[in-house]
């Protein structure tokens, strides 16, 4: 590997697999857990920087709203409440952002064991984990710029449908929930049961659906929306 043109190396967190993506390395299967699949997994260069992204079965997300006069430290351990409260007591490893604007933001968690199996792997192989993101968040931040007025992203993945809804700038929803088949069918299915869910005066007659992972199928899709599809980030 090149000191001064170092490769980048991504491990993806498939939802039964883990997919190195570099120099078509096969699959390894993540049936026997964490610590035994990475064991399995091809060799690296030591010292290699490598971005993990993490398949939303395995990941958790939550749309937060910042309660009045929080500050920027407490912010923290409102985040690993919430999660605990929804989702159980984990562990958890939680991202979130914590200087959003507006008092809502999205947050996400992956789960503590997987992020020690990492750590561990890493450590014996002298690899770097360079970040760890969950699918959603890691397609949302490819592409939020070319995303313009109200819209929502759905990430399609085997049995899984992830979507979030922004109206005025700001996370006004958000879901993962399994589905029998991933397509732009079950997505518009979803987008329009998530809209169904908001207070009427959130007045989200419109948008853009943006589709990662299949093929828009615009004639599906509840009144006043188009869809666009874009590319995933792993």
């Amino acid at each position: 590997m090149s000191l001064l043109w170092p490769e980048r190396i991504t491990l993806h967190i498939a939802p039964d697999a883990l997919q190195l993506r570099r120099g078509g390395a096969a699959p390894v299967s993540v049936a026997g857990g964490w610590a035994e699949s990475l064991a399995a997994v091809a060799a690296l260069p030591r010292f290699a920087r490598v971005h993990v992204t993490v398949a939303d079965r395995h990941a958790r997300y939550l749309r937060l709203v910042w309660p009045e006069g929080i500050q920027r430290a407490e912010r923290a351990a409102f985040v690993a409440h919430r999660f605990e409260t929804v989702f159980g007591a984990g562990p958890w490893v939680t991202l979130a952002d914590r200087d959003a604007l507006g008092g809502v933001c999205l947050a996400a968690a992956v789960p503590g064991a997987l992020l020690m199996a990492l750590n561990a792997w890493a450590a014996a192989r002298r690899l770097r984990i360079a970040s760890i993101e969950p699918a959603f968040v890691a397609d949302y931040r490819r592409h939020c710029r070319r995303f313009r007025g109200d819209g929502a992203l759905a990430r399609l993945e085997a049995g899984r449908i992830t979507l979030g809804v922004w109206h005025a700038g700001q996370w006004r929803a958000l879901r993962s929930q399994p589905v029998g088949q991933a397509d732009a069918g079950a997505a518009a299915l979803c987008l329009a049961a998530l809209l169904a869910s908001l207070p009427p005066e959130e007045g989200l007659s419109g948008g853009t659906l943006y589709l990662a992972g299949g093929l828009p199928a615009p004639d599906l899709l509840p009144p006043g929306w188009t869809c666009a599809r874009v590319e995933e980030a792993r």
